[in-house]
């Protein structure tokens, strides 16, 4: 359960000046998941690698979310959000606010728009078929799908629920490269359309992102998504087809990818099942066929214990393993990586 807090100190760090403290809301959330991991088959020499990992279910992060009305129905708000590793302690080495930064205003008759560092429309499309499993799930087939997680510079627009279902979105992000000669690198722009009610849900995104690192590197990259979900009697499925392109010098990629989970409450805890095919249509030999099980028990709504198991299955040219594994090393070409989590999670 998210905690509200109003004292001055939080407003100050995360909001704005004393003026503004009596009519802001700051809500301190987050997440610290540890397990304990251990993957074999990953390469011709290696052993079995195994150890304590953070986000084992789901990535720990710590957040505050700050809003205020500014009347008539429109609203501003921040987010700043942390990346922490549980097992450890410390932050990631990419930045300790990597996943969102961001300011927004909201409106109830226009929707929101929103900049800064921010999750896409293109992830957010994917997630109607994640279903329980978070991204570093080894029942999770998330890395196979290929989307950008969050754009920096990112300018997002997001529609509000229009006849009782259905929304859509627009954002684009500048790569702003200062390197001579590559004005456009990593410029970045996603749609999605989406339609939600009741048990049956379905969404469809496309996105655009340009590499222009050198002559030799210089091509465009497209990914489109379909994910849906339906639920009945205890009862969760989720499915999502996508696919991936570039087009230019250096093109290294064409590929589509089949998903489909399946979920099923047994008292307190959910049992789910996952399997995938990637097809490389570019690299002869290459694709890549997933399968994994996962148990989530929910002590709470906040507090949840896991266990998954999952198997990678790679042609001679393939290379992919599974999500939130760590080897130290990448997967040999042609290997199989297999793995298994026990871990456990508290949110608030």
């Amino acid at each position: 359960m998210q905690k509200k807090i109003l004292t001055a100190a939080v407003a100050a760090a995360f909001v704005a000046p004393a003026a503004a403290w009596a009519q802001s809301t700051v809500v301190l959330y987050g997440l610290v998941d540890v397990g304990y991991q251990n993957v074999s088959k990953y390469q011709a020499t290696a052993t079995n690698k195994s150890g304590f990992s953070s986000g084992g279910a789901r990535s720990s992060r710590l957040g505050a979310r700050a809003t205020e009305d500014l009347g008539g129905g429109l609203s501003a708000g921040a987010v700043i959000e942390f990346d922490i590793q549980g097992d450890t302690g410390a932050t990631s080495a990419t930045g300790v606010t990597q996943r969102q930064t961001f300011v927004s205003l909201y409106n109830t008759n226009w929707g929101e728009l929103s900049l800064g560092r921010q999750t896409t429309h293109s992830y957010t499309n994917v997630l109607l078929a994640d279903g329980i499993a978070g991204g570093n799930s080894f029942q999770s087939f998330y890395t196979m799908e290929d989307q950008i997680t969050r754009a920096s510079n990112y300018v997002k627009y997001s529609s509000p629920l229009i006849g009782g279902g259905f929304t859509f979105g627009v954002g684009a992000a500048p790569g702003e490269s200062a390197t001579p000669g590559t004005k456009n690198h990593g410029n970045y722009l996603d749609m999605h359309v989406r339609w939600a009610q009741g048990p049956f849900g379905i969404g469809l995104a496309h996105a655009r992102t340009k590499t222009n690192t050198s002559p030799a590197a210089d091509f465009n990259e497209k990914d489109t998504s379909l994910a849906a979900y339906y639920k009945f009697s205890g009862w969760r499925l989720y499915g999502v087809h996508s696919r991936s392109k570039q087009d230019g010098t250096g093109a290294g990629e064409s590929f589509r990818l089949n998903g489909a989970r399946a979920e099923v409450d047994i008292g307190k805890g959910i049992l789910a099942f996952s399997v995938a095919k990637r097809k490389n249509k570019l690299v002869a030999d290459a694709d890549t066929s997933f399968w994994g099980i996962g148990y989530y028990h929910q002590m709470t709504t906040r507090t949840q214990f896991y266990a998954t198991y999952g198997r990678i299955k790679n042609e001679t040219g393939g290379t992919l393993t599974l999500d939130g594994a760590w080897t130290g090393s990448t997967v040999g070409a042609g290997f199989d990586p297999r793995g298994f989590q026990v871990g456990m999670g508290h949110s608030f």
